[in-house]
Protein backbone atom coordinates (compact mmCIF):
# COMPACT_ATOMS: atom_id res chain seq x y z
CA UNK A 1 0.00 0.00 0.00
CA UNK A 2 0.91 3.55 -0.86
CA UNK A 3 2.11 5.67 2.06
CA UNK A 4 -0.03 7.90 3.31
CA UNK A 5 0.01 11.76 2.54
CA UNK A 6 1.19 12.92 5.81
CA UNK A 7 1.52 10.04 8.60
CA UNK A 8 -0.43 11.88 11.03
CA UNK A 9 1.98 14.72 12.20
CA UNK A 10 5.21 13.92 10.40
CA UNK A 11 4.02 16.02 7.61
CA UNK A 12 4.38 19.23 9.69
CA UNK A 13 8.08 18.49 10.99
CA UNK A 14 9.39 19.91 7.50
CA UNK A 15 7.15 22.96 7.30
CA UNK A 16 9.64 25.13 8.15
CA UNK A 17 11.99 24.46 5.34
CA UNK A 18 9.26 24.13 2.65
CA UNK A 19 6.12 26.74 4.07
CA UNK A 20 8.53 29.59 2.74
CA UNK A 21 8.97 28.40 -0.59
CA UNK A 22 6.12 26.37 -1.27
CA UNK A 23 3.74 29.77 -0.22
CA UNK A 24 5.35 31.98 -1.90
CA UNK A 25 4.75 29.60 -5.10
CA UNK A 26 1.19 29.51 -4.64
CA UNK A 27 0.88 33.11 -3.84
CA UNK A 28 2.90 34.87 -6.41
CA UNK A 29 0.46 34.66 -8.78
CA UNK A 30 -2.38 35.39 -6.17
CA UNK A 31 -2.23 38.51 -4.45
CA UNK A 32 0.33 41.49 -3.29
CA UNK A 33 3.12 41.14 -0.46
CA UNK A 34 0.86 41.61 3.03
CA UNK A 35 -1.09 38.46 1.34
CA UNK A 36 2.19 36.01 1.07
CA UNK A 37 3.44 37.23 4.24
CA UNK A 38 -0.07 36.72 5.78
CA UNK A 39 -0.17 32.60 4.27
CA UNK A 40 3.09 32.01 5.55
CA UNK A 41 2.11 33.32 9.10
CA UNK A 42 -0.46 31.30 9.32
CA UNK A 43 1.29 28.11 7.95
CA UNK A 44 3.93 28.63 10.31
CA UNK A 45 1.67 28.80 13.16
CA UNK A 46 -0.39 26.00 12.19
CA UNK A 47 2.21 23.77 11.43
CA UNK A 48 3.90 24.53 15.24
CA UNK A 49 0.25 24.10 16.87
CA UNK A 50 0.08 20.96 15.48
CA UNK A 51 3.55 19.56 16.00
CA UNK A 52 3.83 20.73 19.74
CA UNK A 53 -0.19 19.50 20.49
CA UNK A 54 -1.37 22.96 21.50
CA UNK A 55 -3.83 23.00 18.71
CA UNK A 56 -7.68 24.23 19.74
CA UNK A 57 -9.19 21.27 19.06
CA UNK A 58 -12.66 21.74 18.89
CA UNK A 59 -14.54 19.08 21.61
CA UNK A 60 -17.15 16.46 20.91
CA UNK A 61 -20.46 18.26 22.36
CA UNK A 62 -21.74 16.66 25.55
CA UNK A 63 -24.71 14.56 23.57
CA UNK A 64 -22.29 13.34 20.97
CA UNK A 65 -20.40 12.04 23.25
CA UNK A 66 -22.85 10.27 25.29
CA UNK A 67 -24.43 8.40 22.02
CA UNK A 68 -20.76 7.25 21.61
CA UNK A 69 -20.04 6.36 24.78
CA UNK A 70 -23.45 4.45 24.94
CA UNK A 71 -23.19 2.50 21.88
CA UNK A 72 -19.31 1.10 22.89
CA UNK A 73 -21.75 -1.02 25.15
CA UNK A 74 -22.41 -4.59 22.81
CA UNK A 75 -25.65 -4.75 25.20
CA UNK A 76 -27.37 -0.80 24.53
CA UNK A 77 -30.64 -1.01 24.44
CA UNK A 78 -32.60 1.48 22.10
CA UNK A 79 -34.85 2.75 24.82
CA UNK A 80 -31.32 3.88 26.33
CA UNK A 81 -30.17 5.52 22.84
CA UNK A 82 -33.19 7.29 22.58
CA UNK A 83 -33.37 8.86 26.17
CA UNK A 84 -30.28 9.96 24.88
CA UNK A 85 -31.44 11.25 21.65
CA UNK A 86 -34.72 12.53 22.97
CA UNK A 87 -32.22 15.00 25.81
CA UNK A 88 -31.25 17.04 22.18
CA UNK A 89 -33.97 18.78 20.54
CA UNK A 90 -31.96 19.35 17.31
CA UNK A 91 -30.54 16.06 17.28
CA UNK A 92 -33.69 13.89 17.62
CA UNK A 93 -35.23 16.47 14.91
CA UNK A 94 -32.43 15.74 12.35
CA UNK A 95 -32.71 11.78 13.41
CA UNK A 96 -36.70 12.16 12.43
CA UNK A 97 -35.74 14.17 9.31
CA UNK A 98 -33.22 11.37 8.08
CA UNK A 99 -35.75 8.18 9.17
CA UNK A 100 -38.06 9.92 6.50
CA UNK A 101 -35.55 10.83 3.50
CA UNK A 102 -36.18 9.29 0.53
CA UNK A 103 -33.24 7.27 0.31
CA UNK A 104 -34.46 6.13 4.29
CA UNK A 105 -37.83 6.08 3.94
CA UNK A 106 -39.49 2.37 3.85
CA UNK A 107 -42.95 2.43 2.14
CA UNK A 108 -45.31 5.85 2.98
CA UNK A 109 -45.72 5.53 6.83
CA UNK A 110 -43.63 8.54 8.09
CA UNK A 111 -41.84 8.21 11.42
CA UNK A 112 -42.92 10.85 14.36
CA UNK A 113 -41.66 9.06 17.23
CA UNK A 114 -37.42 8.69 18.37
CA UNK A 115 -37.53 5.15 18.85
CA UNK A 116 -39.21 3.99 15.49
CA UNK A 117 -36.63 5.85 14.05
CA UNK A 118 -33.72 4.46 15.77
CA UNK A 119 -35.49 0.91 14.77
CA UNK A 120 -35.17 1.90 11.62
CA UNK A 121 -32.18 3.10 11.28
CA UNK A 122 -29.92 1.29 13.52
CA UNK A 123 -27.54 2.68 15.56
CA UNK A 124 -24.74 3.33 13.40
CA UNK A 125 -26.83 5.56 11.77
CA UNK A 126 -27.74 7.39 14.98
CA UNK A 127 -23.86 7.58 15.50
CA UNK A 128 -23.88 9.31 12.12
CA UNK A 129 -26.23 11.99 12.67
CA UNK A 130 -24.74 12.66 16.09
CA UNK A 131 -21.18 13.63 14.23
CA UNK A 132 -22.80 15.55 11.90
CA UNK A 133 -24.49 17.80 14.28
CA UNK A 134 -20.80 17.72 16.50
CA UNK A 135 -19.24 18.56 13.39
CA UNK A 136 -22.10 21.24 13.00
CA UNK A 137 -21.42 22.53 16.50
CA UNK A 138 -17.82 22.54 16.68
CA UNK A 139 -17.51 25.10 13.50
CA UNK A 140 -20.21 27.45 13.64
CA UNK A 141 -19.81 30.13 11.11
CA UNK A 142 -19.87 33.28 12.03
CA UNK A 143 -23.25 35.73 10.81
CA UNK A 144 -21.93 36.91 8.30
CA UNK A 145 -18.71 37.74 5.58
CA UNK A 146 -16.40 35.74 3.68
CA UNK A 147 -16.02 33.22 6.10
CA UNK A 148 -19.85 32.30 6.37
CA UNK A 149 -19.59 31.77 2.73
CA UNK A 150 -16.77 29.63 3.19
CA UNK A 151 -17.81 27.48 5.86
CA UNK A 152 -21.53 26.88 4.92
CA UNK A 153 -19.93 25.69 1.23
CA UNK A 154 -17.69 23.40 2.55
CA UNK A 155 -20.53 21.81 4.61
CA UNK A 156 -22.70 21.37 1.88
CA UNK A 157 -20.27 19.62 0.35
CA UNK A 158 -19.15 17.33 2.99
CA UNK A 159 -22.70 15.61 3.48
CA UNK A 160 -23.13 15.62 -0.44
CA UNK A 161 -19.52 13.53 -0.48
CA UNK A 162 -21.30 11.72 2.51
CA UNK A 163 -24.16 11.07 1.06
CA UNK A 164 -22.79 9.98 -2.13
CA UNK A 165 -20.46 7.49 -0.11
CA UNK A 166 -23.23 5.60 1.63
CA UNK A 167 -24.95 5.00 -2.01
CA UNK A 168 -21.38 3.84 -3.19
CA UNK A 169 -20.46 1.51 -0.66
CA UNK A 170 -24.11 -0.32 -0.90
CA UNK A 171 -24.35 -0.25 -4.67
CA UNK A 172 -20.69 -1.40 -5.73
CA UNK A 173 -18.41 -2.27 -2.49
CA UNK A 174 -20.00 -4.80 -0.74
CA UNK A 175 -16.73 -4.61 1.70
CA UNK A 176 -17.27 -1.87 2.83
CA UNK A 177 -20.09 -0.92 5.63
CA UNK A 178 -22.23 2.11 4.09
CA UNK A 179 -23.20 3.48 7.20
CA UNK A 180 -19.37 3.90 8.24
CA UNK A 181 -19.00 5.00 4.58
CA UNK A 182 -21.19 7.97 5.02
CA UNK A 183 -19.60 8.79 8.78
CA UNK A 184 -16.37 8.84 7.23
CA UNK A 185 -17.49 11.37 4.09
CA UNK A 186 -18.80 13.67 7.08
CA UNK A 187 -15.52 14.00 8.65
CA UNK A 188 -13.05 13.87 5.39
CA UNK A 189 -13.15 17.25 5.34
CA UNK A 190 -13.18 18.32 8.74
CA UNK A 191 -9.36 19.62 8.27
CA UNK A 192 -11.31 22.33 5.97
CA UNK A 193 -13.13 23.37 9.19
CA UNK A 194 -10.48 24.02 11.29
CA UNK A 195 -8.07 25.69 8.54
CA UNK A 196 -11.11 28.07 7.70
CA UNK A 197 -11.69 28.58 11.53
CA UNK A 198 -8.29 29.64 12.28
CA UNK A 199 -7.98 31.68 9.01
CA UNK A 200 -10.42 34.37 10.68
CA UNK A 201 -7.41 35.57 12.20
CA UNK A 202 -4.95 36.46 9.06
CA UNK A 203 -8.27 38.47 6.76
CA UNK A 204 -5.80 39.16 4.66
CA UNK A 205 -6.69 35.48 3.40
CA UNK A 206 -10.19 36.09 1.99
CA UNK A 207 -8.76 39.31 0.42
CA UNK A 208 -7.17 36.80 -2.12
CA UNK A 209 -9.24 33.80 -1.82
CA UNK A 210 -6.63 31.42 -4.55
CA UNK A 211 -4.08 31.74 -1.58
CA UNK A 212 -6.49 30.73 0.57
CA UNK A 213 -7.54 27.95 -1.48
CA UNK A 214 -3.84 26.63 -1.47
CA UNK A 215 -3.47 26.71 1.52
CA UNK A 216 -7.00 24.55 2.34
CA UNK A 217 -5.68 22.44 -0.86
CA UNK A 218 -1.96 21.39 0.64
CA UNK A 219 -3.10 21.37 4.25
CA UNK A 220 -6.44 19.85 5.32
CA UNK A 221 -5.79 16.36 4.85
CA UNK A 222 -3.56 16.34 7.35
CA UNK A 223 -4.79 18.66 9.35
CA UNK A 224 -8.03 16.18 9.26
CA UNK A 225 -6.05 13.47 10.09
CA UNK A 226 -4.67 15.01 13.67
CA UNK A 227 -8.49 15.88 14.52
CA UNK A 228 -10.39 12.48 13.82
CA UNK A 229 -7.08 10.76 15.78
CA UNK A 230 -7.83 12.86 18.49
CA UNK A 231 -11.37 12.78 18.40
CA UNK A 232 -10.81 8.71 18.90
CA UNK A 233 -12.09 7.69 15.68
CA UNK A 234 -10.17 4.16 14.03
CA UNK A 235 -7.49 4.00 11.88
CA UNK A 236 -9.47 3.42 8.60
CA UNK A 237 -11.56 6.70 8.89
CA UNK A 238 -7.86 8.71 10.03
CA UNK A 239 -6.43 7.25 6.37
CA UNK A 240 -9.59 7.88 4.60
CA UNK A 241 -9.70 11.56 5.68
CA UNK A 242 -5.98 11.41 4.95
CA UNK A 243 -5.82 10.06 1.41
CA UNK A 244 -9.12 10.92 0.02
CA UNK A 245 -7.62 13.33 -2.79
CA UNK A 246 -4.52 10.97 -3.54
CA UNK A 247 -5.82 9.76 -6.94
CA UNK A 248 -2.82 7.10 -7.45
CA UNK A 249 -3.80 5.48 -4.22
CA UNK A 250 -3.39 1.53 -4.20
CA UNK A 251 -3.32 -1.51 -2.04
CA UNK A 252 -3.64 -4.70 -2.17
CA UNK A 253 -6.90 -6.76 -1.40
CA UNK A 254 -10.97 -5.36 -1.99
CA UNK A 255 -12.23 -1.44 -2.17
CA UNK A 256 -11.72 -0.23 1.32
CA UNK A 257 -13.78 2.94 2.83
CA UNK A 258 -10.65 5.57 1.72
CA UNK A 259 -11.50 3.90 -1.61
CA UNK A 260 -15.36 4.79 -1.54
CA UNK A 261 -14.65 7.99 -0.06
CA UNK A 262 -12.14 9.26 -2.85
CA UNK A 263 -14.95 8.24 -5.48
CA UNK A 264 -17.59 10.32 -3.57
CA UNK A 265 -15.50 12.88 -3.34
CA UNK A 266 -14.49 12.86 -7.33
CA UNK A 267 -17.60 12.91 -8.64
CA UNK A 268 -19.09 15.66 -6.50
CA UNK A 269 -15.72 17.44 -7.32
CA UNK A 270 -16.57 17.09 -11.37
CA UNK A 271 -20.11 17.31 -10.32
CA UNK A 272 -19.91 20.90 -8.59
CA UNK A 273 -17.03 21.99 -11.71
CA UNK A 274 -20.13 21.15 -14.08
CA UNK A 275 -18.20 18.81 -15.55
CA UNK A 276 -20.02 15.42 -17.54
CA UNK A 277 -16.31 14.39 -18.48
CA UNK A 278 -15.36 11.68 -16.50
CA UNK A 279 -12.88 10.03 -18.49
CA UNK A 280 -10.39 9.75 -16.15
CA UNK A 281 -11.98 7.53 -14.03
CA UNK A 282 -10.97 4.79 -15.86
CA UNK A 283 -7.07 4.87 -15.05
CA UNK A 284 -7.97 5.59 -11.14
CA UNK A 285 -7.13 2.51 -9.05
CA UNK A 286 -10.33 3.57 -6.65
CA UNK A 287 -12.69 3.39 -9.51
CA UNK A 288 -11.05 0.22 -10.63
CA UNK A 289 -11.63 -1.49 -7.62
CA UNK A 290 -15.65 -0.37 -7.88
CA UNK A 291 -15.85 -1.19 -11.42
CA UNK A 292 -16.94 2.53 -11.98
CA UNK A 293 -16.18 4.28 -14.83
CA UNK A 294 -17.51 7.90 -16.37
CA UNK A 295 -20.59 6.58 -17.80
CA UNK A 296 -21.93 4.76 -14.12
CA UNK A 297 -20.45 7.17 -12.77
CA UNK A 298 -23.00 9.85 -14.51
CA UNK A 299 -26.13 7.26 -13.84
CA UNK A 300 -25.08 6.85 -10.08
CA UNK A 301 -25.24 10.63 -10.00
CA UNK A 302 -28.49 10.89 -12.03
CA UNK A 303 -30.87 7.89 -10.23
CA UNK A 304 -29.71 9.30 -6.87
CA UNK A 305 -30.41 12.93 -7.17
CA UNK A 306 -33.65 12.49 -4.96
CA UNK A 307 -32.07 10.52 -1.78
CA UNK A 308 -29.13 13.16 -2.27
CA UNK A 309 -31.57 16.26 -1.86
CA UNK A 310 -33.67 14.63 0.60
CA UNK A 311 -30.58 13.26 2.66
CA UNK A 312 -28.57 16.77 2.41
CA UNK A 313 -31.94 18.52 4.05
CA UNK A 314 -32.36 15.94 6.23
CA UNK A 315 -28.82 16.39 8.06
CA UNK A 316 -29.29 20.38 7.67
CA UNK A 317 -27.03 21.42 4.31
Amino acid sequence: MKQSRNDSFEFVRQVSTEAPEDTRAASDDAGPEDSRAAAFAFVKQLAQDLSDGSFELPAFPDVALRVREALNDPQVSVDKIARIVLSEPVLSARLLRIANSAMMQRGSLEVTDVKMAISRLGFDMVRNTAVSLAVDSAFKAPAHGPLRRQIENTRRRSVRVAVLSYILAKRLADSVKPDEAMLTGLLHAIGRFYILMRAEAFPELFEHPDVLQGLLQDWHPGVGRAIVEAWGFPEPIAVAVDEHEVLDREHPGRADVADVVLVANLLASREAAGQANLSAMASIPACVKLKIDEQLGMRVLAESEEEILSMSQALGA
